[in-house]
């Protein structure tokens, strides 16, 4: 195995490096890719592409092969090579050097010389790219197909503005997750015994079960054969209720039961490159050949028989066709005719043939013209997609079947831009002059775009600027805001970062690597947030002087007050954003189309207050209330103690002025300052071992103990029915034992963090830290009668009485007596989730799943844990790169003068995969009602058809008169309306 210098042992995986692709892949997923060797041959803009992003990912090793020397036109798509490489250097030898930098677990190397079996035998995945010599591939696909265990195969290229990518994983390839989807669940109310057993959920959530899930039972009561069995849904009966698999020979029903999904590995087989290269349907698959773009309804097909043809004219000429020459293209468009005329005097009878009754000469002929060339855009889209299929063959998602086509033609210009390739200048914007002309370069030079972010799609856009030359000349302006620094958990795909850059300003840092990608491009970055408090900064002028705005923030509100400023201003937005797989992008066309703000997601579900304080069922309660805990314990608690500690009565009487309708409140908050005072008078480790121990007694002991003593196991609701039941599960306590290691993880994370806030040094000494604990000496519990709320709408946190006031009294009293020195003070801190050092996610991982025991809930890893409580969004490389290619479309359309007619908003899924390219909605515009039901009677709007683009321009002075009949005439006109003018 090879262990290169530098390089970690590949049995394990950087956790807080790859925790945003680990929410998307799962621990078992990533377990399986450290382990994955892959070759990739063709290191064109395609290529470096898929290397980088698959690089980012985090395989075992990536082999490199491409012998063939820089040349200028690389410098359009290749963002690693330079000009010092034309000509001297390898693409592979030139690549090489930077993407080792992206990934120290990745063994990168180059392999020279011709490819033989004998070379892939050594992999489990091969890639080739932008290779056509189509019998060395089926050679290749072959042997690769009839290894012991399959190597996976990859084929794909870009031919000017055509792409495409062809899969083969071999003739029974194994997927343990098609869709990446976390596991639904539901709890039960009843299930039948019948031939189809009829199972029915708390009418609390939706089961989300469809025909075809797996699913098993635990806890069921009375018919307890069903435990642990995996079943089948046979039916979606309704959202509260399906059926299963028959159920007759089991007990009957009585009560209680969680139903969860399951995945059950299946395999799923693939047809060689030969095979599919004249039947390129896929059976199980559906009909036809993917089609992104409905409005191109079979073009999927037509492009299908191009390749067929085009991999004729290389084999035949050994190049590909001639860039803009006509002569190739008419042998081109012959061959093309050739291969369909074949296909339709074949067997009838074999279906996944594709026989065309029409071709289309000039798409065949515009991608003869411009076969030669690559642009960023394309090379991004692509390279993504490749990556992730190669990351598929780890059986985690469902791979391409196992062709896809797809063309962006409408980009070029409506007559050739460039007569003859004698006419194009050697130069980094070769392949963009070739296929837009002298004057389209000019124009994307001078642009001036306000880019809002610089992260993971913020770097991925940097580097499509520079490649494309926008904002290369004195006119052109290339402004890049974001404020925040560079984290370690950003390296996974924020790809212009690197090590060394932890802590410095996204924004400064992507920028000096742009420029370096093209020492042309000027780019200033700031470190401002974009909102309505910064207005300074983004003034009127600021605004009126872009070409256009690109966000590349994860931040809504960020994003709606950006799309705000643009419709103000009428200024095109390019909008996109991933989770995980998934992503999209949104065109923002003045007056022409929605803006970001017309249409919002939902919001998300929140956990009811009763549900967390005493009554969870499901491990993301369990999380969120051991988040919620640490930020009253760890985050107020020191605070308010130094607030205490500077002024002791001068707190509190502000506090209980601030919080007199709460005295329950009043009381926690106290009751916790005289905790962290007391051991906070002289402090030690031994002190916050013993706070440790104390706060686990209250939480998994006492607290549960009162929750049982107040409704006690065999308590039953106002109605007569159990209420222990349903989503209420009835809890232990749970007595200290220094012998549980997740007893002593929680003492231990509890007493570093305590010690942290003392100014103590920090204490691994596990056996230290159990010895202590065991000694400490916790007051029996004492039960007493509290109100608990039951009901999952209640909001309010407080359920104060005199008893209260009493302890408060008490504790006033006890707190006044502590004697510390004003000049002192705790430390304070924030939860950060990316530190491992500091014991926050160790804390939150064993109160979580402490809760979890009390309540019989499946325990969690701490990675699961620190995604759920540090709310990390899942992210890929492969993604990022993707959606942006498909942004830089559309920004190529905006350029080229395009109609909003041909623009495209986007909606991709890497894992089904998916990819669907729709139009633009139109803006939406106030109507007349018949009947409105919130006002109950008809509604008149005035003006008619009036959308978020509308505006009233006022231009003084006026008289109030004047100003009135002003705004009658704008508010009353139909058409033509002096709005805006």
């Amino acid at each position: 195995e090879y262990m290169g210098e530098g390089r970690v042992s590949n049995m394990e995986f950087d956790q807080n490096l790859y925790s945003r692709q680990v929410g998307s892949l799962g621990v078992e997923a990533m377990g399986k890719l450290i382990k994955l060797r892959v070759f990739l041959h063709g290191l064109r803009g395609l290529g470096v592409e898929a290397a980088k992003n698959l690089i980012l990912a985090g395989p075992k090793s990536v082999t490199l092969h491409d012998d063939e020397l820089v040349t200028a036109s690389d410098l359009s798509s290749n963002f690693y090579v330079t000009e010092a490489d034309i000509g001297s250097r390898s693409r592979a030898a030139a690549s090489v050097t930077q993407l080792k930098e992206l990934n120290p677990y990745v063994h990168v190397d180059v392999a020279t010389g011709e490819i033989t079996t004998d070379l892939l035998k050594n992999f489990d995945v091969v890639v080739f790219t932008d290779n056509y010599n189509i019998a060395k591939l089926q050679e290749f696909n072959q042997f690769c197909r009839t290894q012991e265990k399959a190597i996976g195969f990859v084929l794909a290229g870009i031919l000017g503005l055509y792409g495409f990518t062809f899969v083969d994983y071999g003739p029974g390839h194994t997927i343990f997750d098609a869709t990446g989807e976390e596991l639904k669940n539901s709890i039960v109310s009843s299930i039948s015994n019948d031939e189809a057993g009829i199972v029915v959920v708390h009418g609390d959530k939706r089961h989300n079960f469809v025909e075809g899930d797996y699913v098993t039972f635990r806890e069921v009561q009375g018919m307890t054969e069903i435990n642990d069995k995996v079943m089948k849904v046979t039916k979606f009966i309704s959202p509260f209720s399906f059926a299963v698999e028959d159920t007759r020979s089991f007990g009957a029903y009585t009560r209680e039961g969680i139903v969860e999904q399951v995945k059950v590995p299946y395999q799923l087989p693939f047809n060689s490159l030969e095979h599919s290269l004249t039947r390129p349907y896929t059976k199980g698959k559906g009909e036809g050949l993917d089609t992104p773009d409905l409005e191109k309804w079979g073009r999927s097909d037509l492009l299908h028989v191009v390749y067929a043809g085009l991999v004729e004219f290389v084999r035949d000429h050994g190049r590909l066709p001639r860039l803009l020459n006509n002569e190739d293209a008419d042998d081109l468009v012959a061959r093309v005719k050739a291969v369909n005329d074949r296909n339709k005097s074949g067997n009838m009878e074999i279906e996944d043939v594709i026989r065309l009754d029409e071709i289309d000469e000039a798409v065949i002929r515009k991608i003869a013209l411009y076969a030669q060339t690559q642009l960023t855009p394309h090379a991004s889209f692509w390279g993504g997609i490749v990556a992730q299929e190669v990351v598929k063959f780890i059986g985690k998602f469902t791979p391409l079947r196992q062709w896809l086509h797809y063309d962006t033609l409408e980009l070029l210009p409506e007559q050739q831009a460039v007569a003859s390739a004698g006419d194009i200048p050697a130069s980094r914007y070769h392949d963009l002059v070739a296929i837009f002309g002298p004057d389209f370069q000019q124009r994307l030079a001078s642009q001036k775009v306000f880019l809002v972010g610089a992260g993971a799609l913020g770097c991925e856009f940097i580097k499509m600027f520079a490649l494309l030359g926008l904002a290369t000349t004195e006119n052109g302006r290339l402004i890049v805001t974001d404020d925040d620094n560079i984290e370690i958990s950003n390296l996974n795909r924020q790809f212009l970062f690197r090590k060394e850059n932890v802590g410095h300003s996204k924004a400064a840092v992507a920028c000096s690597v742009g420029s370096r990608m093209n020492p042309q491009l000027r780019a200033d970055a700031l470190k401002t947030r974009v909102s309505p408090e910064t207005e300074e900064t983004f003034n009127d002028d600021f605004w009126e002087s872009l070409s256009f705005v690109v966000n590349a923030v994860d931040n809504v509100q960020a994003r709606l007050h950006v799309d705000a400023r643009c419709v103000f201003y009428h200024k095109h937005l390019f909008e996109s954003g991933t989770l995980g797989t998934k992503c999209n992008s949104q065109v923002v066309i003045p007056k022409e189309t929605q803006s970001y703000g017309d249409s919002q997601d939902p919001p998300e579900e929140s956990i009811p207050l009763c549900t967390l304080k005493n009554f969870p069922y499901q491990i993301e309660h369990t999380i969120q209330w051991a988040r919620d805990y640490f930020e009253g314990i760890f985050g107020e608690g020191p605070n308010e103690s130094n607030k205490f500690i500077a002024n002791p009565q001068a707190y509190l009487t502000k506090l209980k002025k601030e919080l007199r309708d709460k005295p329950a409140m009043v009381r926690a908050r106290l009751d916790l300052i005289l905790k962290l005072v007391t051991h906070f008078e002289v402090p030690s480790i031994e002190n916050c071992i013993e706070l440790a121990r104390l706060v686990f007694q209250d939480i998994f002991g006492d607290q549960i103990a009162s929750l049982l003593h107040n409704f006690p196991p065999d308590y039953r609701t106002e109605s007569g029915a159990p209420f222990w039941s349903g989503p209420k599960r009835q809890p232990e306590a749970i007595e200290f034992n220094p012998e549980d290691p997740v007893h002593v993880d929680f003492i231990w994370s509890t007493a570093n963090i305590l010690a942290y806030a003392f100014r103590l040094p920090k204490l691994d000494d596990r056996e230290r830290i159990k010895a202590v604990a065991a000694k400490v000496k916790v007051t029996p519990f004492q039960p007493k009668k509290v109100k608990i709320s039951t009901d999952p709408n209640d909001r309010n946190e407080d359920a104060g009485g005199d008893e209260d006031e009493r302890e408060i009294q008490i504790l006033e009293q006890n707190l006044l007596s502590k004697k510390v020195d004003p000049s002192r003070s705790m430390n304070t801190f924030e939860f950060e989730k990316d530190d491992d050092s500091n014991y926050h996610i160790d804390f939150i991982t064993a109160c979580a799943n402490l809760r979890a025991r009390n309540y019989k809930i499946a325990e969690a890893p701490r990675l699961k844990v620190k995604l759920i409580a540090g709310k990390i969004i899942p992210a890929l490389a492969t993604t990022t790169a993707m959606v942006v290619g498909a942004v830089g479309f559309e920004i190529l359309k905006l350029i080229g003068g395009k109609a909003h007619t041909v623009y495209r908003n986007s909606f991709m899924n890497l894992a089904l995969p998916l990819w669907l390219f729709t139009e633009p909605l139109p803006p939406i515009q106030t109507k007349d009602k018949d009947y409105d039901p919130i006002l109950m009677g008809p509604v008149k709007a005035i003006p008619p058809k009036w959308t978020t683009w509308d505006r009233i321009l006022v231009k003084g002075p006026l008289t109030l008169q004047q100003l009135f009949d002003h705004f009658q005439n704008c508010l009353l006109y139909t058409s033509p309306s002096p709005r805006d003018s």
